[in-house]
């Protein structure tokens, strides 16, 4: 029993067990991320997009492609995304697990000549105090 105490608290205060206080915090503060990378891919922003990959990211897309940080950011010239009207996410879902979270979702563009529906998963890693995108993979939607 103390040995179970013991090792509870010294996680906790590792940062490795988080309370619901801390969990919930968590997850309102990657949701907001969540939206800032919604809108920084929607306006294809670099310097945005930067901050929020991680440097060791890897992205798999609904092509099956794998990509770095560096070739993520150079797609989106031809991406359809920031010319569609619309990039919009829904049904969201964070599960944190340490200085882990997780998060899936359902994302839609729409536009003239583009219509796009998809699921996500986003794991974010809080690295040195800084949450960053760390695994990006999205699959298509099929009609």
């Amino acid at each position: 029993m103390m040995r179970a105490l013991l090792l509870s608290t010294m996680l906790s205060i590792a940062g490795v067990v988080a309370g619901p206080i801390e969990t919930a915090q968590t997850e309102r503060r990657v949701l907001i991320l969540e939206d800032e990378w919604r809108i920084a891919q929607h306006k294809n922003d670099p310097a945005a997009l930067l901050a929020l990959l991680a440097p060791d990211v890897t992205f798999i897309g609904t092509s099956g492609s794998l990509r770095d940080r560096a070739d993520y950011i150079a797609s989106r010239s031809t991406s359809s995304i920031p010319r569609s009207s619309t990039y919009d996410y829904s049904e969201l879902r964070v599960r944190v697990i340490g200085s882990v979270a997780i998060v899936t979702g359902r994302e839609a563009t729409t536009g003239e000549g583009t219509a796009f529906q998809g699921r996500f998963t986003h794991v974010w890693a809080q690295r040195q105090g800084l949450w960053q995108l760390a695994a990006i993979q999205r699959t298509d939607i099929a009609e």
